[in-house]
């Protein structure tokens, strides 16, 4: 088949093959874009929720270990122990929002310390469930006990419904309460959708841009390139045809074209006219000897 395809058809098809190839790689190069942005999207959103994980261990074991030395001694339902943990709870406030406080609980679900909420104190919440029905209460207790650990659940944020939120627990030193503390993570989907859009505007502008650029190259260099390789190769091997088929039939005075160039064409016209020569020479010394 390659054999009998025309030096145009040829060219052409590797021009076609050419395209195909740069079209194949510009796509898996967008693809692989496209994987490295949710990748990158995927990594931040991790490292800020263990940012905020760290950030919330670090500040609830501090406070606990403190509250258990301030509280050493001292009943364990008294109401000076609550006014301890009272004052020293009420007024922290972290995160740049402001949003994160601690509450305090008794292992049976009992409410000690709320800053938020002051209607919740006293009340036994160990049967509170967030809106997926999760018994959030417990799932923090149970944590405390077993050394402390992490909670995910749903949590009204005030002024904006509610929002997913993790909490850290675990048990004041010397006592049968629990400290804990929580931050909304609503802000990580607010920040991947912003990453999300920066990295895809930059890469929609990049892309756009060298599509334009691949797209100008084929259209003004590649086409009109092949377009006059396959004229000025195609139309001398034409011409060097016919004036070899008017060899053929006995017209050697035709004349070449094109015996001037420096490439394999211009050697094929060069031989083809030594070769007419030659032959009309012995033709020439045929006639007179007969």
């Amino acid at each position: 088949m390659w054999k009998n395809l025309k030096f145009s058809g040829k060219v052409s098809l590797l021009v076609a093959v050419f395209i195909i190839f740069s079209v194949i790689t510009a796509f898996g190069y967008h693809t692989m874009s496209n994987n490295i942005r949710d990748i990158g999207i995927q990594n931040s959103s991790e490292a800020m929720l263990e940012g905020y994980k760290r950030e919330l261990k670090d500040i609830v074991d501090f406070t606990a270990i403190a509250l258990g030395t301030v509280t050493a001694g001292k009943a364990e339902d008294s109401q000076e122990r609550a006014d301890i943990y009272s004052t020293y709870v009420s007024e922290a406030r972290f995160f740049p929002d402001k949003s994160g406080y601690m509450f305090i609980f008794k292992v049976n679900g009992e409410n000690i310390s709320h800053p938020i909420k002051a209607e919740l104190i006293g009340k036994n919440l160990i049967n509170l469930k967030d809106v997926n029905g999760k018994f959030l209460i417990k799932e923090l207790k149970d944590a405390s006990l077993n050394g402390g650990g992490f909670v995910e659940y749903l949590w009204d944020k005030p002024g904006k419904g509610v929002l997913p939120k993790i909490s850290y627990a675990r048990m004041i030193p010397g006592t049968q309460h629990f400290i804990g503390s929580g931050v909304y993570i609503d802000d990580i989907a607010a920040k991947e959708s912003e990453i999300n859009t920066t990295i895809k505007d930059y890469s929609s502008s990049f892309l756009l841009k060298l599509y334009a650029v691949l797209g100008a190259i084929f259209l003004f260099v590649i086409i009109p390139l092949t377009l006059y390789m396959i004229k000025s190769m195609v139309a001398p091997l034409i011409s060097l045809t016919q004036t070899a088929e008017e060899y053929s039939r006995g017209k050697l005075d035709s004349d070449f074209l094109d015996t001037d160039r420096k490439d394999e064409i211009g050697a094929l016209a060069n031989s083809v006219k030594r070769l007419g020569r030659s032959t009309k020479i012995v033709m020439d010394k045929l006639q007179q000897a007969t």
